[in-house]
């Protein structure tokens, strides 16, 4: 146990992370038990994942549970299904969108996390070829970009998005 200012912290993330798990988990009809984006303490919440990080998608590659986790397995399922409110499919890929963005616009840093989180190298690998068919010719990964053509997209270069691309295929080939 860490002493001092450590054993607050420590101690906070602990609370923290067992307050999430009691009341953030919800029990979905298709899934099981997941979690949910939101709660408001009455009962009430919203099942959705936001694009950017801290997000549930991401919530092994930052150690909150492990990748194995069946609540976090289950929520990975809503998460990637049309269930998902921002979940977006089409001709160039399909992934996590967000609500600050156009509809059908898929961000790269919520492909990336889908990548970083899986256990399978081979959708790893999917998902770094679908970022690499995806940056219209500029070789930079944006903001978002819309499932059906991706040479209409958000922000011509987005750094935290191409540094979680390298992330990414650091991963993949153990660089």
């Amino acid at each position: 146990m860490p002493d001092g200012n450590g054993k607050i912290f420590y101690t906070s993330i602990t609370s923290l992370s067992h307050i999430s798990k009691k009341f953030g988990v919800i029990e979905h009809p298709k899934y099981g038990r997941i979690f949910a984006y939101e709660v408001d303490g009455l009962g009430n919440y919203t099942l959705m994942d936001d694009a950017n990080l801290p997000s549930l998608l991401g919530a092994p590659w930052y150690g909150y549970c492990q990748p194995e986790d069946e609540i976090y397995k289950n929520t990975r399922r809503f998460l990637l299904s049309e269930n998902n409110p921002y979940y977006f499919t089409g001709k160039f890929g399909a992934g996590i969108g967000s609500q600050h963005t156009r509809k059908g616009y898929i961000w790269p840093i919520a492909l990336a996390v889908q990548g970083l989180t899986s256990t399978s190298l081979d959708e790893k690998k999917e998902i770094l070829s679908m970022l690499f068919n995806t940056t219209a010719g500029t070789y930079h990964m944006h903001e978002s970009f819309e499932a059906n053509d991706p040479t209409h997209f958000t922000r011509a270069w987005f750094a935290w998005a191409d540094s979680m691309f390298c992330l990414l295929v650091q991963q993949i080939y153990k660089l």
